[in-house]
């Protein structure tokens, strides 16, 4: 009997979670970036669209049930953080509509190499920050474990690496233009991103790097 009345605040907790605006409005984005990407996937099937695929999902998931944010940014700062996650989606529609861009089966071994662990990287440190995750700068708790005993910005950098893949792959102007873009974007909003983490000063001491070891 009390095992049962237990679980209803469970259940309840769970279920306020899930219908949170501040989690369901990103989960539903981030569902409607998984359907695109899955159409591109039908129509040019290649390993690099089905590992974003993959991550998007995992990405939606954790929206879903990530927990409350003791501190938030402001509104610049969360504009920085939208404009830095979503500027990238435009790879995909510059990719798809050059025609000179080899995608699928046909695409070359080595960008497709750099993608894939690009995305390995970017899958587990995902998994490491958990229900933390966020867009805009907001303290939902320091994760220091996985692959952030190494660098503070692990995500950040396999992306970096995944696209670096795709532009080897692609090589074009405007998928560089997009890519250097995303990279000053993604710098401005580490510095914010820092600002905001509760215990961060005791946390980079620890952890020297953000996103290249012995470089930056």
């Amino acid at each position: 009997m009390a095992t049962a009345q237990a679980t209803v605040p469970l259940r309840r907790q769970i279920i306020r979670t899930l219908i949170k605006l501040e989690n369901t409005l990103p989960a539903t984005l981030w569902l409607g970036f998984v359907l695109y990407q899955v159409i591109l996937f039908y129509e040019e099937p290649w390993v690099s669209t089905l590992g974003v695929v993959l991550i998007d999902l995992v990405a939606m998931v954790l929206f879903w049930t990530r927990r409350d944010a003791s501190r938030v940014g402001n509104t610049w700062e969360g504009l920085l953080a939208v404009s830095g996650t979503f500027v990238i989606t435009l790879l995909l529609i510059v990719t798809k509509d050059d025609e000179g861009t080899t995608l699928g089966s046909d695409a070359p071994l080595l960008p497709t190499l750099i993608q894939c662990a690009g995305i390995v990287g970017w899958a587990v440190s995902l998994v490491a920050l958990g229900r933390s995750l966020g867009i805009a700068p907001a303290d939902r708790g320091l994760v220091r474990h996985g692959p952030y005993r190494f660098i503070r910005h692990p995500i950040y950098a396999f992306e970096a690496l995944f696209f670096i893949g795709w532009l080897i792959n692609v090589q074009t102007l405007s998928a560089a233009l997009i890519i250097a873009v995303w990279a000053a974007l993604q710098i401005a909003r580490i510095v914010r991103e820092e600002r905001i983490l509760g215990g961060y000063e005791e946390y980079r001491q620890q952890v020297r790097w953000r996103l290249i070891p012995f470089v930056w």
